[in-house]
Parts: C-alpha cells; sequence; structure tokens
C-alpha cells in the first residue's frame, strides 16, 4: 500500500508537468493578443509594448514557460491578466462553489445510480432494464449544454420551481462564510431562509452535472450484478435459504460495488472538471466560470492554474480510490 501511494504521488509530479507543458503552448498559439484585450483595440503600439513586457509576453514562448515553472515550484500560479489578482487567490474564492456543486451531483449520482443499477440487474431483459438501458444511452449522448438549456425551460421556463442560476436569491445575504459551502454554512448557522435559497439554486445545476455520470455509473453496477448474481456462492447462499434484501444487499452488492469503486472515484474527478459547462450555463460562480470568463480575456495564468488544479485533483482522486479498492478487496496487497 505504501509503495502505490509512493507511486501515484510521483505519477502526480510527472501529470502536473506534462499538463503544464501542453496547456502553456497551446494556450499561447491561441489567436489573438492579451495585450490589446487589456489595452483596447485603438490602443498605440507603445502602450501594447509596454503591456506586453509588463506581462512577460515579449519574451520567447520557452523562455515563459521556465519561468513559469520556476514560479510555480514556490506555489505562485501566476497573476491574473483579466482581475490583476494572484491566480491561486481567484482559484481559492471560486473553489469551495466548485466543489459544493459536484459533490451535490456525487451524491445524486450515487444515490439514484446504485438504486436503479440494482434493480436492472434484479429485472434484467424486463420494461425496466430496458428504460434503465435508455436512460444511461441518453446520459453519454445528450451534451451537457443542451440538457441543461432543456431543463432550464422546464423547471425554470415553464414550471418556475426552481431558479435559472446563482448560487442564492439575490435579495437574501450569503450565510456567514464558515466553509465556503452555502448549505453547510447554513445549516451550522441555522439560517433557514439561506439554506432554502441554496438548495433550491444548487438542484438543477447538481442535477444535470450528475446526469452523466449517473448513466455510467447504473451500467457499471449492473453489469457487476449480474456477473455477481452468477456466481457459485450466491447459489449457494440462495440453496441455504437465504433471499431477499439480505442476499442482494450483503451478499450481491456488497461485490458488486469493489469493481464499480473505481468508476465512482472517475466520476467524482470528471464531475469536477465537467461543471466548466454547467457552471456557464447556471451562471453558477465556480471556477468552471471564471475560467470560461478569463478565455474571452486570453488570461493565460488563469487557464493554467484552473488546468493545474484540476489535474491534481484528479490525480489524488485516483489515489484515494486505490486505497479504497485495496481496503475492499482482501486479494490485493
Amino acid at each position: 500500500m505504501i509503495k502505490m501511494i509512493v507511486k501515484r504521488l510521483g505519477l502526480l509530479i510527472f501529470v502536473v508537468f506534462g499538463v503544464t507543458l501542453v496547456t502553456f503552448f497551446m494556450s499561447h498559439v491561441i489567436p489573438g493578443d492579451p495585450a490589446s484585450m487589456i489595452a483596447g483595440q485603438r490602443a498605440s503600439e507603445e502602450t501594447l509594448q509596454s503591456i506586453r513586457q509588463q506581462l512577460g509576453l515579449d519574451k520567447p514562448v520557452w523562455i515563459q514557460y521556465f519561468h513559469y515553472i520556476g514560479d510555480l515550484l514556490t506555489g505562485d500560479l501566476g497573476t491574473s491578466i483579466r482581475t490583476q489578482r494572484p491566480v491561486l487567490d481567484e482559484l481559492i474564492t471560486f473553489f469551495p462553489a466548485t466543489l459544493e456543486l459536484a459533490i451535490a451531483a456525487f451524491a445524486i449520482a450515487i444515490v439514484l445510480g446504485i438504486p436503479l443499477g440494482v434493480l436492472a440487474a434484479l429485472k434484467k431483459n424486463t420494461f425496466w432494464d430496458n428504460l434503465s438501458r435508455v436512460f444511461s444511452i441518453s446520459g453519454v449522448s445528450i451534451p451537457v449544454f443542451f440538457s441543461g438549456l432543456i431543463v432550464i425551460l422546464i423547471f425554470y421556463g415553464n414550471l418556475g420551481w426552481f431558479p435559472s442560476n446563482g448560487r442564492i436569491s439575490l435579495d437574501i445575504n450569503p450565510p456567514t462564510h464558515i466553509t465556503g459551502f452555502y448549505i453547510l454554512d447554513s445549516i451550522f448557522t441555522g439560517d433557514m431562509v439561506a439554506l432554502k435559497s441554496s438548495l433550491e439554486h444548487i438542484f438543477l445545476p447538481a442535477l444535470v452535472l450528475s446526469y452523466a455520470q449517473l448513466a455510467v455509473i447504473t451500467r457499471q453496477v449492473r453489469a457487476s450484478m449480474l456477473e455477481v448474481m452468477s456466481q457459485e456462492y450466491i447459489r449457494t447462499a440462495v440453496a441455504n435459504g437465504i433471499k431477499g434484501r439480505l442476499l442482494i444487499v450483503s451478499y450481491a452488492l456488497k461485490n458488486a460495488l469493489i469493481p464499480t469503486v473505481t468508476v465512482i472515484g472517475v466520476a467524482f474527478g470528471s464531475l469536477l472538471g465537467g461543471a466548466v459547462v454547467t457552471e456557464t450555463i447556471f451562471g453558477w460562480p465556480g471556477m468552471g466560470k471564471f475560467v470560461v470568463d478569463s478565455i474571452s480575456y486570453l488570461d493565460f495564468p488563469a487557464m493554467m492554474g484552473f488546468t493545474i488544479i484540476i489535474s491534481i485533483g484528479y490525480v489524488l482522486i485516483n489515489l484515494i480510490v486505490d486505497i479504497i479498492y485495496g481496503l475492499l478487496n482482501p486479494q490485493m496487497k
């Protein structure tokens, strides 16, 4: 286990280096000039050149990259061209909103995906199994931006049940900052008005964000359950009179979840990165919306900082998944 952790942490260094290398050079081949975005299209060439020198954009790309890596090793992600604030401070500000949305979407995917997968396996080749198959195919086929717009049209435009954007209503003060999660902070401070508004605002974006991963988890649980249910020890348990909920939960589902853990872990990492489109559609003030706004300004440091944070999170999540998998599966050392 210790060897695996050390190996993963070593891999993290190479992943971050590779991500910075690819992202940095890709971001610098995008047509456009950040100096023009800052000074305006009518700015003189002297003004533009002064801004380029100030931002270090007058140097060759490879020199800019080595300067960036040097700053990165000291924990400096650079300064945002758009806001003129340290990128790390900006990401820390927006990170709780993204993480809260990802956790809410993850909870929906788990709470609905596992029971649906079990139901589909137990009702194999029936109406419920076919319905689950259609549901899963739709989840991985429909783009997030399309499903998001449809959900807004139905639940906000036609029914008026939920708000369409933001984390909390404009006429309600956010809860006292403790964790940065509006829902938790509302509970800790006893602010039920803010809690109700926070739950209403997070429901639609979390539902849309969770749909693709919910579909993947459903199909994985179904496949694992079918495989487990065909094992000899399940037939032995049935022959000994074990059936019903005890057979499904204690014998079948417990073992079917072992290979599903990997899929669930990857799903959470995908939710963090996939929040970009969802946050943009729903006006959710998280890291995703921050980086989309930064792209329009060719804010290279902001784009790089977001990519690095997501890549580190993805590797760490996979490390946690490997640890949990080893704890669940006694065959692994």
